[in-house]
């Protein structure tokens, strides 16, 4: 029994020994496990951490992706795909100047069998002046023995020369016999002072300053250097002079204004000038023969307003503008149509910036009819065929419903998808006015009358700078107005800037029926 107890012990003692030895090494597994979990646990941490920065780089790429993006697009705007002036294009750019016509393929120039155009030889009463031309030597022998044989060779030439005259004007003083009154004929006004510059100083000085545009300092120059310094206006008398042209339209802008208002189709636009160092405007009321312009310390609904041409306007009239959001206010009556130039321009900057396919099937579907309706006015057709129309219609609520899916698609932080967003509910909300034209052709395409008009005063701008107040802004606008109606009439501008001098502007009604010399 004592043997077999021993056994036990000793069993019992190995099992506490080996016990002991997985206790520890349970221990240290233990240990070791919990140090592998903080590992683990650390590194699943710098995973995270490391994924999130790797996040936010990602999207900080994305982020400067579209600011490229962006710049690229400012880099690339033109005449073509942003109403800019061609002026402003940059000088590392080619300048790309909008033009819609088809190119025929021919070389410039005159066309092989085209006429030439020249100067016709004068009949000989339009002669008034005579260059001969003698030679004292042979060109051969270098003799001085020679004389004419009758036979002549004669080249005419056209110039003109400036003639600066002090004509004085006489009036005599009379007495009447019969009732011994003495008199002297009338003085007119332009003659009151005892010597004054005649209406054709006037009428060039006139045409220099609103016509072609120069400065007051390079107009007084070219008058001095033309009449070789017999004629030195100072600058103060040329600011009074258009003060004065332009008081004596006030009657004629009158007429322009009740003449406008009846008009069944009218273009307008406004343009920034510089007025003293702030931005102001210049605005434009027309037709193909009338041409109204004010001017304003302000681009906004008071100087309409104050114009009083857009609130006069019936309902019947249609107004052709470039998306001025100003038109659509429930005081104003009239219909209104929207520049499609402008839209394709619109159209482009979204072609440019996401190459989006639906921008450029509407641009393909505009142009086409554009192109078709012009073909079937001059075929004179006064409209398109309602099944012409009723595919028009298809094609454009296809074209927008693909618009809406191109844009969905895009990532909404992306360059330009908000700006296309906003043009696509745009076309949508104004889409009567903006296709107009298709229903209706006597609505023009574009409104191009209205910034044809205004390119003068961006030249007018870019020569000067700015006008030193607004006062002299308006006098500009009411010259203008006068220059620019005439000359849509065929009518002297240079005439009748002479008649503007005296006294005696053409009347509307004299410039509109042909009664204007």
């Amino acid at each position: 029994m004592v043997r077999g107890q021993n056994s036990l012990f000793k069993d019992y003692t190995n099992l506490l020994i080996k016990n002991d030895a997985l206790s520890k090494e349970n221990r240290n597994l233990k240990y070791l496990n919990e140090l592998q979990e903080r590992r683990l646990k650390t590194f699943a941490e710098k995973e995270a951490k490391n994924k999130e920065e790797l996040d936010k780089k990602d999207e900080l790429i994305k982020q400067k992706d579209y600011e490229i993006a962006r710049l690229k697009a400012l880099l690339n705007m033109d005449g073509t795909n942003h109403n800019i002036p061609t002026s402003q294009t940059p000088i590392n750019k080619k300048k790309v100047i909008p033009n819609t016509r088809e190119k025929t393929g021919k070389s410039k120039g005159g066309q092989i069998g085209h006429p030439k155009h020249k100067l016709e030889k004068f009949k000989d009463e339009e002669v008034n002046e005579y260059c001969e031309h003698d030679m004292e030597k042979c060109p051969c022998c270098n003799s001085d023995t020679i004389e004419k044989t009758g036979e002549v060779k004669e080249k005419d030439e056209l110039d003109f020369e400036i003639i600066v005259k002090k004509r004085r004007h006489v009036f005599y003083e009379y007495k009447c016999e019969k009732c011994g009154k003495i008199f002297h004929q009338e003085i007119p006004n332009n003659l009151k002072e005892d010597n004054k510059y005649g209406p054709q100083v006037q009428a060039f000085e006139l045409t220099l300053m609103n016509q072609a545009n120069v400065t007051i300092n390079k107009a007084q120059k070219i008058i001095y250097g033309m009449t070789d310094g017999e004629i030195n206006l100072s600058e103060g008398y040329i600011a009074k002079l258009q003060k004065r042209a332009s008081k004596e339209l006030e009657d004629f802008m009158q007429e322009m204004k009740k003449e406008i208002i009846k008009q069944k189709l009218l273009h307008w636009d406004d343009t920034v000038i510089m007025v003293n160092t702030n931005r102001s405007c210049l605005r434009f009321y027309g037709t193909d023969n009338l041409a109204y312009y004010t001017a304003h310390m302000q681009k906004n609904k008071e100087g309409l307003d104050e114009d009083e041409i857009l609130k006069l306007l019936p309902k019947e009239t249609i107004v052709e503008h470039d998306h001025n959001k100003v038109n659509y206010n429930e005081e104003y009556q009239f219909e209104n149509a929207e520049c499609n130039r402008h839209l394709m321009s619109d159209l482009q900057k979204v072609v440019d910036n996401l190459n989006h396919s639906w921008a450029k099937d509407l641009k393909e579907l505009l142009s086409k009819m554009n192109k078709r309706r012009n073909w079937l006015i001059k075929k004179e057709k006064t409209e398109f065929e309602q099944e012409d129309l009723n595919k028009f219609e298809d094609k454009l609520s296809n074209i927008i419903l693909k618009a809406y899916e191109e844009n969905k698609k895009e990532d909404p932080k992306r360059y330009f998808v908000d700006k296309e967003m906003t043009l696509i509910q745009r076309i949508l909300d104004y889409k009567n006015s903006y296709f107009l034209w298709v229903y209706n052709f006597d609505v023009p395409f574009t409104n191009n009358l209205s910034e044809r008009s205004l390119r003068g005063a961006k030249s007018k701008m870019k020569a000067s700078g700015q006008f030193e107040n607004i006062e002299n802004a308006k006098y500009y606008a009411t010259i203008r107005s006068y220059i620019e109606t005439c000359n849509r009439s065929n009518v002297n501008i240079y005439n009748a800037l002479v008649m503007l001098a005296i006294g005696k502007p053409y009347t509307l009604e004299e410039i509109l029926n042909g009664k204007a010399e």
